[in-house]
């Protein structure tokens, strides 16, 4: 969940940045592309082996997790409902955008609580339903080259970013989930690295130089949005924070250039299992270099931003490690999909590999912790290891519930779309549906002021925002369009 200058006691209000009138349209676009902050929590260099920045390394969990149980929820209650039906999808959009929302504005104390409730609802809904029962039959279980297990995994990254894009403009948000400026590892700190999650979960890697030659249709998009942000900024003057990605760069060229140097890398791999110690020598070298110097160089108030290289010093540092993010991504989603039928028996072991995996996870996120840190800026290798972990866990248990229990029984039957309407929707029109909620943002921080709303006014808003945007896709869904 990135967003603002992507998803900390420095604040810029939107609505006190000296726009002219017509260009505030451009706000969103400009604050929040792929995630742009809002504000930026200072840290020093004791944070970079804090236990307090372990532990908001493991919170973030129960602020994604709402949304997944939302998924969940919606599968059980509306999965009897037409999927193109409007009744279906708002009550979707209840049983979803509420916990969304109210997970980073009105019960943020009590995540772990709601979470572990509704987790024992759908538990007692599988049981008192035999869902468990029918789950328990010996049927084959048909994965596919596209699980949906990465259909759900895209929709909860761009439906949680586009709640934090603007909740993070009301006093609601706690100032503990925005982003870290060096060291740390909060909720908004998810941002950037879920988008390239996202984005090698579903990619190929590059197996000859033909696979090379289509990646302009790829990578040419989102460089010239992210030319298109830094055009904009630099005519309206606008002052960004440089120390996000630098003085030009910005999460767009990030994910562009990912991809471009990602599948390049890829080209190394003769097979798929050799992504893995391909991705961790990356990483490993990247770690070693910002050891060497360069991550206090990166961090560094003192050096000037004179030359391309040191006026984008951030962005550019990182790219080894988002590459790395990048080609291990790839691996995990080659590795699930790996075989794309398994008995109940064999998907069971794939689930406690899954386990096993995030597991070790951990232990490396507390190791890198302790050895050197967790720092977004730089993608370093705590960074990586933790976005790893978050992203394992977090599928670990979208494909325990979906395709081991709630889609198993109809396996057998299962349609073209088996997931929510909700789902579906985001997912054929992800990035429309993230370039539309930054420019709403952009409209309501023009026109509402946030920062002056209270408690029940900017849950109001909040909600009203996210039924527009998916209310949006949801309708090109129902035409079956797809633009982007």
């Amino acid at each position: 969940m990135e967003s603002r200058v992507y998803f900390y006691d420095v604040y810029v209000s939107a609505d006190k940045c000296c726009l002219p009138a017509p260009l505030h349209v451009f706000q969103g676009f400009i604050q929040n592309s792929v995630c742009s902050p809002n504000a930026i929590i200072p840290k020093t260099e004791t944070d970079k082996k804090s236990w307090q920045t372990l532990i908001s390394s493991l919170r973030v969990l129960p602020v994604i997790w709402p949304t997944l149980l939302g998924f969940a929820l919606s599968q059980l209650l509306c999965g009897h409902l037409p999927l193109r039906s409007t009744r279906r999808f708002l009550l979707e959009f209840l049983l979803i955008a509420t916990p969304t929302v109210c997970s980073t504005t009105v019960v943020t104390d009590y995540n772990e609580l709601y979470c572990l409730l509704v987790g024992a609802l759908i538990a007692i809904l599988i049981w008192r339903w035999d869902i468990w029962k029918k789950a328990k039959d010996p049927i084959c279980l048909e994965i596919g080259s596209r699980p949906v297990v990465f259909t759900l995994m895209r929709a909860n990254a761009y439906f949680c970013t586009a709640s934090a894009i603007l909740a993070i403009d009301f006093n609601a948000f706690p100032s503990a989930y925005f982003k870290s400026q060096a060291f740390g590892a909060s909720v908004m700190d998810l941002g950037i690295g879920m988008f390239v999650v996202t984005m090698g979960i579903v990619s190929q890697r590059a197996r000859h130089l033909g696979d090379v030659k289509r990646l302009p249709k790829v990578v040419a998009p989102l460089l010239v949005l992210g030319l298109a942000r830094t055009v904009i900024i630099t005519l309206i003057d606008y002052h960004q924070d440089e120390r996000e990605y630098g003085k030009h760069l910005n999460a767009f060229f990030t994910l562009g250039l990912t991809k471009l140097f990602g599948s390049l890398c890829s080209l190394l791999a003769r097979e798929d299992r050799q992504l893995l110690p391909l991705s961790l020598v990356i990483l490993a070298l990247h770690e070693l270099l910002l050891q060497l110097g360069l991550s206090e160089f990166v961090m560094s108030s003192d050096v000037d931003r004179i030359g391309l290289w040191h006026a984008n010093r951030e962005g550019l540092s990182s790219l080894p490690g988002c590459v790395a993010l990048y080609l291990l991504s790839i691996y995990c989603a080659k590795w699930y999909t790996s075989r794309t039928k398994l008995s109940r028996a064999q998907f069971w072991v794939k689930l406690r590999h899954m386990l096993l995996s995030a597991s070790m996870g951990w232990l490396l996120v507390i190791c890198c912790n302790c050895l050197f840190g967790i720092a977004r800026v730089t993608f370093n290798a705590g960074y990586v290891l933790w976005l790893f972990s978050v992203t394992t866990t977090t599928m670990m248990l979208y494909a325990f519930l979906f395709e081991f229990i709630l889609l198993a029984p109809r396996v057998e039957d299962r349609g073209p779309n088996p997931l929510p309407a909700f789902v579906e929707a985001i997912n054929m029109n992800g990035l429309t549906h993230f370039m539309l909620s930054n420019f709403l943002t952009g409209f309501v921080n023009m026109a509402l002021k946030p920062r002056d709303r209270s408690l029940a006014e900017s849950v109001a808003i909040l909600m009203l925002y996210l039924l527009t945007s998916t209310g949006a896709v949801y309708v090109l869904f129902r035409k079956s369009v797809r633009i982007a």
